[in-house]
């Protein structure tokens, strides 16, 4: 999920605006056609929605059936940083598909590499959304690259979850999360960062200076062990003694890693996404033991915000995509996923709400809402682990 060209998480976006000027034309010639847009010429199918329902598309009002005629005229949908294997991105791509008729393509990548790619291409855009992590929402309307959407169930998102301007909507979201290969763990996973601490196996974060969810893994770490958003040296302390120790695995945290052996205990991911990788790897392997939880010593639920790109060529698709992704369908595929719905008043379906984790593993987590202080916390983490963690690394 993360690049490994980055080198700090402070210079990021600066560095990714020259790095990715090369980059860019790679990606969109293998990724995007070259920036051509798709045509798509499939029947579109009939959409019922209700007459009432109205929507808001950077700054314009308008009703619901509107939108969803102009979004079938465009005919698709490109995504960045929302690939199939994430929070099941795949079956809203599926439900946008079958429902508005939509064709649809991602290109994963962290949430700078997204932003610095909508200002990039402006003058010929290829993407039209995107997922960043709430912690970068504040850079992307500083670099004013996002449009604004609010979609007819605004007001079923709590006032945490989105932009007063309708820039972002946090539709779900995610708690940091251990898994291990049990069978390298003394048979289980380790039920809190104590216990890890406590191993003999490699730990691994992945990369903290640019991966949002591996700076919410030392964010919830320094929480465990007696700090907070503005004291986050105590979770840079714990990973230089695992550092020291010759324990911390700094390479990239994967399924496939895991899935080969190479990764024992990942804790720098959310539940959503290794409980994903659960279902993944044992449906290939069997024989193998994970085991999944939250961190009974402390852990931090977050999320990542749904953005329009502000130079969209298919701006009304765009907005058709949140719109799926803000309606009850929308939080159903999330959950499917693992991942939990911000939407109010959502009933999950019986065996839907059965896979999620349990409720009573959640107790000792910390809601983050405040975006400013987790931003100052993200890029106060990402200046100590170059400074004083990766020299450690043996």
């Amino acid at each position: 999920m993360y690049s490994k060209e980055e080198t700090t998480m402070k210079k990021r976006v600066r560095l990714l605006s020259v790095i990715l000027a090369s980059a860019m034309a790679v990606s969109m010639l293998a990724g995007c056609g070259g920036g051509e847009e798709k045509k798509n010429d499939a029947p579109m199918p009939e959409v019922e929605v209700d007459p009432d329902a109205k929507v808001e598309l950077n700054g314009e009002e308008m009703s619901l059936a509107d939108l969803v005629s102009k979004a079938q005229e465009e005919g698709d949908i490109q995504s960045v940083g929302m690939p199939d294997d994430w929070a099941n991105w795949k079956g809203s791509w599926e439900g946008i598909n079958t429902t508005y008729g939509l064709t649809h393509g991602d290109v994963d990548m962290t949430s700078a590499e997204e932003l610095s790619q909508f200002a990039a291409e402006k003058d010929d855009p290829t993407k039209d959304v995107g997922d960043i992590g709430l912690s970068m929402t504040p850079e992307a309307i500083k670099q004013d690259v996002i449009g604004s959407f609010k979609a007819s169930t605004w007001d079923q998102f709590p006032d945490w979850a989105k932009d007063p301007e309708g820039r972002w909507v946090m539709t779900y979201t995610g708690s940091l999360a251990f898994i291990a290969n049990t069978e390298s763990t003394g048979g289980k996973c380790p039920a809190s960062w104590e216990e890890v601490k406590d191993g003999d196996y490699l730990v691994s974060v992945g990369n903290v200076l640019a991966g949002a969810a591996s700076q919410v893994a030392v964010l919830s770490c320094a929480i465990a062990n007696g700090g907070s958003l503005d004291d986050v040296q105590p979770g840079i302390d714990y990973f230089k003694e695992l550092a020291e120790a010759g324990r911390l695995d700094t390479g990239d945290t994967s399924s496939a890693r895991l899935a080969s052996g190479e990764m024992v205990c990942c804790v720098g991911n959310y539940d959503y996404s290794v409980l994903s990788w659960r279902d993944n790897i044992v449906a290939e392997n069997p024989d193998m033991k994970l085991d999944i939880t939250i961190p009974s010593d402390g852990s931090v639920t977050n999320g990542y915000a749904q953005i329009i790109n502000k130079y969209s060529a298919r701006p009304n698709a765009a907005g058709l995509t949140i719109e799926y992704l803000c309606s009850d369908e929308g939080a159903i595929d999330r959950a499917k996923g693992y991942a939990r719905p911000t939407k109010e008043g959502v009933e999950l379906p019986e065996e839907v709400a059965e896979i999620l984790l349990s409720d009573d593993l959640y107790e000792n987590c910390t809601n983050i809402s405040d975006v400013e202080s987790l931003n100052e916390a993200c890029t106060k983490i990402a200046e100590l682990w170059e400074r004083e963690v990766l020299p450690l690394v043996q």
